[in-house]
């Protein structure tokens, strides 16, 4: 017996040697130790190292990191258009049907006019024809109606046939009856005529209608709506002009109201199979509902958090998968357990001997495993793990841990335009540029100028054109006003026409500046300008683009955030500089959504915007300004704290040993002695880890 409980205790040391090689392993399923398959040899001269069966808490736990996020969602077009502007911006509030971005629907617009105007004059045709038909009608039905009368009267007074007097009345009779066959066949035309004018008017205002209803539809379909009551977050940074593809992600609206938690993806099966999921939210515990989805694609999980929770978007949600726990059970080191066959034993040591002593285990952690049965508390278990040393001790106390978003950022204009060439008639030649890139500019600055030669000809025919039309009128209304109504009409509309066109001729004529219709900013320059090839008289073709005005009351800074740690309900510390050099810090709100909550195209290259004050912006706008007059792109630096976890257990990193995954602190028990015990860190921060499950406030930690 003695022989075999030598050979026993050497297979211990030699699988406790191995493990001594692989104690930093990052899985906490680490199998119970095996005995190796060697020659077994009488160990000689072997120091014997134990630990006394204690009893401790043991986890094994899974944790997500996640976010308090609204319900959002996602708009795209149908069809796949020309970006025009955009109708709302980034933060504003939004009811449902309001419109988001709008395409270039000039072309679809000026259809839909020409449209409604040949619908309205087709309706005042119609209404003039039938006053005028309706008139001759009655007065065909009046002659039918007398005629007919006149042949049933004399129809009565028909004398014998042999009488001298037949042969005049069958010549009355048959005149009488002539004039109202005819009277009854121009009646019968002209109801046919009516009828069949009738129908067809109907007939084109039916399908003029529901060309126009599908004109409107298409031309709904070129903006981006708003389906819900909420507000509008990420959008695609567009510039007047882009295309759009169908059906490609370009707004997000965001329901406040309407919370989840969204964290990195889980297993639909690892939840299943967990004894308990629970979220952690600034200390708070809350029991949360999986929200399954159907959707592949998605690479985050969604849990909805319980009625009447105050938790605020942005906030860091951490989910707790606890897939097994031990409260206060026996445990010893894992590497103090051998495995025979199906079987585990430790040696105990009793009286300084070495007593083979079988057991049955249970869960296990990074360190330790639980003894079901087989050994008692305070039984001392043969291991190589030497025993806990420290030099000082602390008190766990609760706290805030978080971290630092630092990054520079500068000023963006979601809504902007091209100022093009507005010259419609004439020949427009380029003059000079009047403001350099990202300059500020006030309404009514000149951009650029500009010189037009008019096209005398085309002026002097329209002039005469107009002459005609008016003497024409004039003797319409000297002939007879009321007879000439209709036309009278007609001409007074050309003249008005007429007279609209030869006033734009003429502006166009008499321009030499084209100016900011706002205030804003100079974002950016056509090739030709860049490149410089648009000089002093170069010819301009109409709407030609020459620069991007970008309004200056919608503005945001823009920061770089590819890792998606920004989101919606942060708040941000902008530094900045005013136009007189002067420091300055103001506050603003992130109003885009992190990557886990939007799709990748809206998500994009990663860029989060902050909004500020119209007050703040207009300042920093201003600080774009050098001292040599030219302007830049200023930088403004923005601070973001992020991951903030309040209230909650705090322990110091240097207080933490990491084993095989797992974390532990050295624990100072009431009598004095110092137990390893696990716990299930939440996060951490440079300093600090804080504690999801396992200690508790006013417990002491020993720290080396």
């Amino acid at each position: 017996m003695r022989k075999r409980i030598d050979k026993k205790f050497l297979t211990i040391l030699l699988s406790c040697a191995c493990l001594a090689g692989t104690m930093t392993g990052c899985k906490s399923e680490t199998p119970v130790v095996r005995p190796q398959d060697v020659e077994l040899l009488e160990p000689v001269g072997v120091g014997e190292s134990y630990e006394a069966a204690a009893r401790r808490n043991l986890y094994n736990a899974n944790i997500y990191s996640g976010s308090i996020c609204p319900y959002i969602e996602e708009y795209s077009l149908e069809n796949g258009m020309s970006f025009d502007y955009y109708a709302t911006l980034p933060g504003d509030t939004v009811k449902k049907g309001q419109v988001l971005l709008r395409t270039n629907t000039e072309n679809a617009d000026k259809q839909i006019e020409e449209l409604e105007k040949r619908i309205e004059q087709n309706e005042k045709d119609f209404r003039e024809y039938l006053k005028e038909a309706n008139e001759y009608f009655y007065e065909v039905k009046g002659d039918e109606e007398f005629w007919g009368q006149a042949v049933e009267n004399w129809s009565q007074e028909e004398p014998a046939a042999d009488s001298p007097e037949y042969a005049k009345w069958a010549s009355d009779n048959m005149y009488y009856e002539s004039r109202y066959r005819n009277a009854l066949i121009s009646r019968q035309k002209q109801e046919e005529a009516i009828r069949q004018r009738t129908e067809l008017y109907q007939l084109d205002k039916d399908y003029n209608q529901v060309l126009l209803q599908r004109m409107k539809e298409s031309r709904d379909k070129s903006t981006v709506l708003s389906e819900m009551n909420g507000v509008l977050v990420n959008v695609q940074l567009m510039s007047q002009g882009n295309y759009i593809n169908a059906d490609y992600p370009m707004a997000a609206v965001i329901d406040p109201d309407r919370k989840e938690i969204r964290c990195d993806y889980i297993l639909k099966e690892d939840i299943n199979k967990a004894e308990r999921v629970y979220a952690i939210i600034n200390g708070v515990e809350y029991d949360v509902e999986y929200i399954p989805s159907e959707d592949e694609k998605k690479s985050y999980t969604s849990f909805k958090l319980p009625e009447g929770s105050e938790a605020q978007l942005g906030s860091l949600a951490t989910i707790v998968v606890m897939k097994q726990s031990g409260e206060n059970v026996l445990t010893v080191p894992k590497d103090s357990v051998i495995r025979e066959e199906n079987d585990y034993f430790v040696y105990c040591l009793v009286d300084g001997e070495r007593v083979y002593t079988p057991v049955k285990t249970g869960m296990q952690d990074g360190a330790y495993v639980e003894i079901v049965s087989g050994l008692q508390e305070g039984d001392h278990v043969l291991t190589s793990k030497n025993a806990p040393t420290y030099k000082s001790t602390m008190t766990l106390q609760k706290g805030s841990v978080g971290h630092e978003f630092s990054q520079q950022g500068y000023l963006a204009y979601p809504r902007q335009e091209w100022i093009s060439n507005p010259i419609t008639y004439g020949t427009a030649y380029f003059g000079e540029l009047m403001v350099n890139l990202n300059q500020p500019v006030k309404k009514g600055d000149v951009l650029f100028t500009i010189r037009v030669k008019p096209d005398e000809l085309e002026l002097a025919r329209n002039e005469q054109k107009l002459q005609r039309e008016r003497e024409r009128l004039a003797k319409l209304q000297k002939e007879d006003p009321e007879k000439n109504k209709k036309e009278i009409e007609q001409r007074q509309e050309t003249i008005a026409e007429l007279e609209k066109l030869l006033g734009e001729m003429k502006a166009d004529f008499a321009t030499t500046e084209v100016r900011a219709p706002y205030d804003g900013i100079v974002t950016d320059m056509s090739m030709d300008l860049w490149r410089n090839t648009l000089e002093n008289g170069s010819l301009l073709s109409h709407g030609q683009n020459l620069i991007v005005l970008s309004r200056q009351d919608s503005n945001y800074i823009i920061v770089e955030d590819t890792n998606g740690v920004l989101t919606y309900g942060h708040k941000a510390e902008v530094t900045y500089k005013t136009s007189e050099g002067v420091s300055k810090v103001t506050q603003g709100d992130v109003v885009t959504m992190s990557k886990n909550c939007i799709s990748e195209e809206l998500f994009g290259d990663g860029y989060a915007l902050i909004r500020v004050s119209a007050e703040d912006a207009a300042e920093m706008a201003g600080s774009t300004a050098n001292a040599d007059g030219w302007w830049n792109r200023s930088l403004f630096g923005v601070k973001v704290c992020t991951r903030r976890m309040d209230n909650v257990v705090l322990v110091p990193r240097k207080a933490v040993v990491m084993i095989n995954g797992v974390s532990y602190v050295k624990l100072k028990q009431k009598d004095g002695s110092v137990l390893y015990q696990s716990f299930v860190a939440g996060g951490a921060d440079n300093e600090n880890y804080w504690v999801a499950e396992g200690l508790t406030e006013g417990m002491e930690v020993c720290i080396e």
